[in-house]
């Protein structure tokens, strides 16, 4: 009977990563079931026997993928200066979103509108009220509005979802190059007054 539910449990964490692959890949309308049936090396039979549809297999990836970006949020480290933590919480996410199918399968299924998810809201108010924080203490540079800050770290996010889906889930680029990048945003591009920010004449 362990044995049983040993083998039970393995077949449906290989489905769930074969469909977080597809899913990430192709999102939810590219996905087939036998497609990821194919990638987990099971029968119809036994995808159908854990999970009844594929918007069950959608939700059930979406589920992990969301977990751990909580535990994410949860277990970074926390200094009560709102840059530091507003730091430390963007590189835990995007490390997260590199390295794991799951996660970033979730953040797919999500946008797409195919799995409900509270995370989106968490993980913009976290930000937000960070820079807010930032703003209010003097720690955001003053020509910065909080929205243009908060909206700055969600594309950078994305743009590590995107490369690391382009890359084909391999461990490159690493996540150390988004660090970088997220230094020279701290630091800033110009060396003297800010240039390049007129509008078309």
């Amino acid at each position: 009977m362990m044995k049983k539910r040993e083998r039970a449990t393995r077949t449906r964490a290989n489905l769930v990563l074969a469909a977080a692959r597809n899913f990430d890949r192709h999102g939810y309308d590219g996905t087939s079931l036998a497609a990821v049936c194919g990638d987990a090396g099971i029968s119809m039979g036994a995808l159908t026997f854990h999970f009844r549809s594929k918007a069950a297999l959608a939700a059930a990836v979406a589920e992990e993928g969301v977990g751990e970006l909580q535990r994410t949020r949860a277990a970074r480290p926390r200094t009560g200066r709102p840059l530091q933590d507003l730091s430390a919480l963007v590189l835990a996410v995007a490390a997260t979103l590199h390295r794991s199918v799951h996660a970033r399968s979730a953040a797919r299924l999500i946008a797409e509108g195919h799995v409900v998810s509270d995370w989106p809201a968490d993980w913009r108010g976290e930000v937000e009220g960070l820079v807010e924080c930032a703003w209010e203490s003097g720690a955001l540079n003053e020509e910065v509005e909080p929205g243009t800050a908060a909206q700055l770290v969600r594309h950078l996010v994305a743009g590590v979802v995107i490369d690391a889906r382009a890359s084909g889930g391999r461990p490159d680029p690493a996540p150390s190059d988004f660090a970088d990048v997220w230094r020279a945003v701290l630091t800033g591009l110009a060396a003297g007054p800010p240039q390049g920010t007129a509008g078309p004449s």
